[in-house]
């Protein structure tokens, strides 16, 4: 088995999350009893406003659905070979797959030219008009969009980095979708922990295992190829132009794509980047979401490679404690230098060198007799329904920043008669986020009746519910009512048994409580310790729920998490906050040790 280096150093414990129980992610049709809500209705003067149906397919694996209009076999061979690539993350990194599951959408563009309309507005310059992937993400949900039919891209406006061998390109660079899935499959990995790595880290690691090679019974990781091979096209290449035309004839010589090599090869004869300008590249910036051609995308590699696998380990330690401390100090050279013993002129040169020198020790594991990666059941594909198609692409174009896009992707459907509860989910949380609040209710009312499986429409739900009633409370110093509590926590219980957890769910529970004319029983003081367990930064949370303790009369378990809450929350009025709550506690009071949810379990909210 391999152990990865980061995961050996315990430096991303955020990566091990605690479980929760949750339903299984299916509909649940409303019953006939249920109460009726009157839906809104959106004018369309021409039925010609709205777009044709569009023809995809669908299917669901674990954790993922799929939509796709490239053919079947092209989806089923390319989701067998993902699903294979997951199992082997799950062995070279198993806590970056075993972490609480945000669902991810992959929408497969494999033809009719798909992909274009999911690119974000900011990727109109630079070196993502080249793309042939996307990862677009919220807190919520991601989507991982991928363009079958980029089978090479041009090299305009990207760094020329591919020609180590002399081979003449012909201006493009090859693509290979089954590695922009993987790239884009591990950034939604990273992308969860809290804080979010830096986008020189994320980008290395993500290149170094989408170059992974795996198979059922072998996987080798970290392993880079010889800089002095060329693809095959351009052998092809070369070798029909070594020949020329017949009797002497003379043809036009014939290139091949360039290929996008490991960064040992891709770097070799190239002006590498400073530290100053590798480290400054944003998440959301136009080259941190195209990888093709990216010098940026391949020193970021190289140097994570260099830190981790050089022989030796020169420089793992301190490469260790470098990304630790950037967690929370900003990065400087004077920080890079107490970490790695040299500035970053001096680092640069050792990167050159390994680049030259590529001294290295890669990791593998090949399976006993009998074992092995396992065979993922048959991917079962069908026709998808329009209602499918709408909220699948609407929320994709949302996450794009496409809003116009999104809303007539979301309508069309709906005003074609479309009733499926998740299509209503998302009308309500798009209309949420237009601010149509009257609107954005009526589609959340409908949704979460029929029982739907969409955490963050019970929350926002309860959110507006909360909202009412404190303007019918006079504001500020509103009460709630027990029947005003009893509609704003109903929805909430429900959110907190359905997956992802939503850490709002908890605060808005405590925020609840805390103006309630009620005091909260056991149980629900149970979520709340539920709620700080797994989300133990959460210093709102913290407090909230050690002023609920102390309203309560317990104040041993208050002490625990103020204590909690002065050892996690920064410097400034918070710790204030902590500080002068626990000067109200009674003299005398001990601090126990953290409260546990198993030790007070919550009763499991009916859906």
């Amino acid at each position: 088995m391999i152990a990865h280096p980061l995961l050996r150093s315990g430096l991303f414990p955020g990566l091990l999350l605690l479980g929760a129980c949750g339903l299984r992610a299916q509909d649940v049709a409303a019953t006939n009893d249920s109460p009726v809500v009157a839906l809104p209705a959106y004018t369309v003067t021409d039925a010609r406003d709205l777009p044709p149906p569009e023809s995809w397919r669908r299917a669901e694996i674990p954790g993922f659905e799929i939509l796709s209009n490239a053919s079947d076999r092209e989806t089923k061979r390319l989701l067998a070979d993902f699903q294979l690539f997951n199992q082997a993350i799950g062995v070279v990194w198993p806590s970056l797959v075993g972490r609480s599951p945000t669902p991810v959408t992959i929408i497969l563009c494999g033809k009719g030219g798909k992909f274009d309309a999911f690119r974000p507005k900011a990727a109109d310059a630079g070196p993502s008009q080249a793309m042939a992937s996307l990862f677009l993400r919220n807190p919520e949900r991601s989507a991982i969009v991928v363009d079958l039919q980029a089978r090479e891209i041009g090299l305009a406006g990207l760094d020329s980095l591919f020609n180590p061998s002399g081979v003449e390109n012909n201006g493009s660079i090859e693509v290979d979708a089954y590695k922009q899935l993987y790239r884009e499959y591990v950034h939604s990995l990273l992308a969860r922990t809290t804080p979010r790595m830096g986008a020189w880290l994320e980008e290395g690691l993500a290149q170094l295992l989408m170059g992974m090679k795996f198979s059922p019974t072998l996987i080798e990781f970290a392993k880079l190829e010889d800089p002095n091979t060329v693809s095959i096209s351009q052998a092809n290449a070369a070798a029909i132009n070594a020949v020329g035309g017949s009797d002497g004839e003379s043809v036009p010589a014939l290139t091949a794509a360039a290929d996008d090599r490991d960064f040992n090869a891709a770097l070799q004869r190239t002006r590498l980047m400073s530290f100053p300008e590798l480290f400054a590249v944003k998440h959301d910036d136009p080259i941190a979401r195209n990888s093709i051609g990216s010098k940026w995308a391949k020193q970021s590699t190289a140097f994570v490679h260099m830190c981790l696998y050089q022989t030796g380990q020169k420089y793992q330690k301190g490469f260790v404690t470098f990304i630790t401390r950037t967690v929370k100090e900003p990065v400087t050279e004077a920080l890079f230098k107490e970490c790695f013993g040299i500035g970053y002129n001096a680092m640069l040169l050792e990167l050159r060198s390994y680049l030259d020198f590529t001294n290295y020790k890669s990791l593998g594991w090949s399976s006993k007799k009998g074992e092995g990666l396992g065979e993922s059941a048959p991917l079962v594909l069908r026709e998808a329904t329009e209602s499918e198609v709408g909220r699948i692409k609407g929320e994709a174009l949302l996450l794009a920043g496409l809003n116009d896009a999104a809303r007539t992707a979301l309508i069309t459907p709906y005003t074609r008669g479309e009733r499926d509860p998740r299509l209503l989910a998302a009308l309500g949380l798009y209309e949420r986020g237009a601010n149509n609040p009257d609107r954005a209710k009526k589609f959340l009312e409908a949704a979460t009746t029929a029982k739907v499986v969409r955490p963050l429409a019970y929350l926002e739900l309860a959110r507006m519910r909360y909202q009412e009633a404190l303007a019918a409370g006079g504001g500020a110093e509103a009460r709630f009512t027990s029947a005003q509590t009893t509609a704003i926590i109903a929805p909430l219980l429900v959110a907190r048994i359905q997956p992802p957890p939503v850490p709002e769910t908890y605060e808005l529970i405590g925020d609840t409580y805390a103006r309630s004319v009620d005091d909260p029983k056991p149980d629900i003081m149970g979520m709340l310790i539920e709620g700080v367990n797994l989300n133990p930064k959460r210093v709102g949370l913290v407090y909230r729920t050690a002023l609920l303790f102390i309203r309560l009369g317990d104040f041993k378990d208050a002490a625990t998490l103020i204590e909690h809450g002065l050892r996690y929350s920064p410097p400034g009025m918070a710790q204030i906050r902590f500080a002068e709550l626990k000067a109200t506690l009674p003299p005398g009071t001990q601090t126990a040790p953290a409260p546990d949810a198993k030790a007070k379990p919550a009763t499991p909210a009916k859906s």
